[in-house]
């Protein structure tokens, strides 16, 4: 029903202006130049109107929370601009955790063994498992070592 007479009000308004005046529009701001101190005591009034709202901004704080010491049923658990003693998290504390940040790059490519290390392991231990030596390198034992679990293996 009130969709009827939306544009109604414009209509009777236009038809109530008289005839050498525009249309009902509202017009819109272009534009707003920056207020721009130049002179040293304009800069000097500018600092001051500042502090000056700044103090009030303090003394209405105050004023609360003295209300607010005086009558405890309002204050409830803590004042409303109680002093935060807590320690402000820094920028790199604030970053994600957990999950894989920071593992753009795939997982665990810093300790890829090479294909060296994986032989020397492998080789290398031969003879400390079959209890010859406790040499972790390569050396003559491991390939006795190797040669003898063949052979166990063949024979199984």
């Amino acid at each position: 029903m009130a969709s009827r007479f939306v544009g109604f009000g414009k209509k009777l308004f236009d038809l109530a202006r008289k005839p050498g005046e525009k249309s009902s529009t509202i017009s819109t701001v272009v534009g707003v130049t920056p207020k721009v101190n130049k002179t040293r005591l304009e800069k000097a009034k500018s600092k001051l109107a500042i502090q000056q709202q700044k103090t009030k901004a303090s003394g209405a704080k105050l004023k609360q929370t003295l209300f607010e010491s005086k009558n405890k049923d309002f204050k409830k658990d803590d004042f409303t601009f109680a002093t935060n003693l807590k320690k402000t998290p820094k920028v790199s504390e604030q970053k994600a955790k957990g999950g894989r940040v920071g593992l753009k790059r795939g997982t665990g490519l810093m300790n890829k063994k090479s294909n060296v290390n994986k032989i020397k392991k492998t080789f290398g231990t031969l003879s400390v498992r079959a209890g010859i030596d406790n040499n972790p390198n390569p050396t003559y034992a491991d390939k006795i070592a190797g040669a003898k679990m063949k052979n166990k293996k063949k024979v199984v």
